[in-house]
């Protein structure tokens, strides 16, 4: 038989939930300092699982929005295309240099020369992003798309990388009309994310091993 967690006497439990041989003790103990701590814990146990509960249906709700996945899927992207870029210098036996201001050794960030806000159909798109740094040319000058009095630019970073002919067909490519706005579904992000984290595994044995 149960102890009655109040009076500490043996009662007969209706189910193996009854901690309390009545109503009046189970009050009782509400009003001692064990109960109280007990409570405590009961109070912040059931606000745990409240939280947990809510953060789960925001992470179904998130998943089901356009906005959450191009989240995802841009990140991704960005990182597949920091190591692309690592890549292709390192086969050329090149430091990695900036796109715009031709610095090495930065902090590096997927530069967009076309910004996803103007040109969204252009965010997953390898010829609108190079490798560039990320506190002075990407965010403290936007870009730095046309240059400055000290440095060159993203347009002209494109023409002295690939060369007068191919850069220029960049640059007219990326600023031609031609695009095609694409409505991409939740499920065709999710999709390229995973052909992007192949590429990214890839990539990161790529370049460790050579």
């Amino acid at each position: 038989m149960p102890k009655c967690h109040y009076c500490k006497k043996k009662f007969d439990a209706q189910n193996s939930l009854q901690k309390f041989c009545s109503p009046q003790h189970a009050f009782a103990y509400l009003a001692t300092p064990e109960g109280i701590e007990a409570h405590k814990k009961v109070k912040a146990q059931i606000s745990r699982d409240k939280k947990r509960a809510n953060s789960r249906k925001r992470r179904d709700y998130d998943k089901n929005t356009l906005a959450w996945q191009h989240k995802q899927t841009q990140k991704v992207f960005n990182k597949m295309r920091r190591l692309e870029e690592f890549a292709w210098f390192k086969e050329r036996g090149l430091e990695p240099e900036c796109i715009s201001c031709g610095k090495k050794q930065m902090d590096w960030a997927c530069g967009h020369m076309k910004t996803v806000a103007s040109s969204g159909v252009l965010r997953y798109n390898r010829a609108n992003t190079h490798l560039q740094c990320n506190r002075y040319c990407n965010r403290g000058k936007s870009g730095n798309i046309e240059g400055c009095k000290n440095t060159r630019g993203y347009k002209r970073g494109l023409v002295e990388r690939y060369g007068e002919n191919v850069g220029s067909a960049i640059l007219d490519y990326l600023e031609s009309e031609q695009h095609k706005l694409s409505s991409w579904t939740c499920e065709q992000l999710e999709e390229m994310r995973k052909g992007f984290n192949a590429k990214i595994r890839q990539l990161e044995d790529q370049l460790e091993w050579q």
